[in-house]
């Protein structure tokens, strides 16, 4: 009989994301079993309310579980629970510790030409779990929407308007887009097509990040300071969302929302919006450099000048990302 199971999941949104396609398959085999998932203090609003998961554990390794002793105390903690299986998705030695009855590992090494979805799916089924197709149960709590109806209020966006979703800032800046071009999209899709335009995204206290925002245009709602869960809700509403290789982009499209990545600096290979791979837009001239990689001599990351903005990024156009909007949408 199997009583608890312990997910070990990642500490970053993207990868957490992805963590989450695990729980339905083994909510189905193991109906009566308690499902405890592990990941980081700022990942934890991923996983909380997310349907088959009892119970969320957090790590802060730069907070309340900072330093050798303290983690010496979570380990122990995690012990007092005795966890009949560890799905370990991410590279970790935590789960030695555990005394788990199986051990259950994510082949990342052999299996790196795999998106993470087929990875962990494959996994569970190399466990005999009936794990053929990936399933997301991301719901909006009743307070997130409220939230979202409050936003639309303010910002004067009724029910039947049609909203378009952007990220314009990454967290590595080298992958985000001009925010020019964001700015000329947003006008095309405002005014030709009458969608209305919301910015999400964290804003961090950068250069960066304020000269994005002081040139971002007025076709632009910006969201400001949401949680991860409003945004959430946010994007839900979106009849597309469009954005780097970055966490949103990947809610988004695990969200059944309609998803656009532009990618440069990274791989299309095995990390990309895992059901919308066909919407990715690419730089119309492709640099000897891309993806990025550190073994290259050319780099934009080389330098002490370094560009606000990828200059692949920079060569994606506007009318290939509304070529891909018209064809995501028609």
């Amino acid at each position: 009989m199997t009583d608890n199971i312990l997910i070990i999941g990642h500490s970053n949104i993207g990868d957490v994301c992805y963590d989450m396609v695990v729980v339905n398959p083994l909510r189905r085999h193991f109906p009566d079993a308690k499902i405890y998932f592990l990941t980081s203090s700022r990942c934890g609003d991923i996983a909380d309310g997310y349907k088959g998961i009892d119970h969320i554990i957090t790590y802060d390794r730069s907070g309340k579980d900072k330093g050798f002793f303290r983690q010496i105390k979570f380990v122990s903690e995690l012990r007092n629970t005795r966890f009949d299986i560890a799905v370990v998705l991410k590279k970790s030695a935590r789960y030695v510790f555990l005394r788990a009855d199986k051990v259950w590992c994510a082949d990342k090494d052999r299996l790196h030409n795999l998106h993470p979805v087929e990875r962990y799916l494959k996994l569970l089924r190399d466990k005999g779990i009936d794990a053929d197709s990936a399933r997301f149960d991301f719901a909006v709590a009743e307070e997130e929407q409220v939230f979202c109806e409050r936003f639309f209020n303010d910002n004067g966006i009724g029910r039947d308007d049609s909203i378009v979703g952007i990220m314009p800032l990454a967290a590595w800046s080298l992958k985000s887009w001009p925010t020019d071009k964001w700015n000329e999209l947003a006008k095309i899709m405002t005014n030709q097509f009458k969608f209305r335009v919301i910015a999400l995204g964290k804003k961090d206290d950068n250069d960066i990040s304020r000269r994005v925002s002081e040139a971002i245009s007025g076709d632009i709602i910006i969201a400001g300071q949401t949680t991860l869960k409003q945004a959430m809700a946010l994007i839900s509403r979106c009849k597309v969302f469009i954005g780097p290789d970055s966490s949103l982009i990947h809610i988004a499209s695990c969200m059944g929302v309609k998803a656009i990545g532009l990618y440069g600096p990274t791989s299309t290979s095995c990390f990309y919006p895992y059901f919308h791979r066909d919407n990715i837009v690419l730089p119309a001239k492709k640099l000897p450099c891309m993806p990025c990689c550190p073994g290259m001599k050319v780099s934009c990351n080389k330098g002490e000048e370094k560009p606000d903005f990828g200059p692949c990024m920079q060569n994606i156009t506007v009318q290939d990302v509304l070529a891909q909007i018209k064809k995501s949408l028609s």
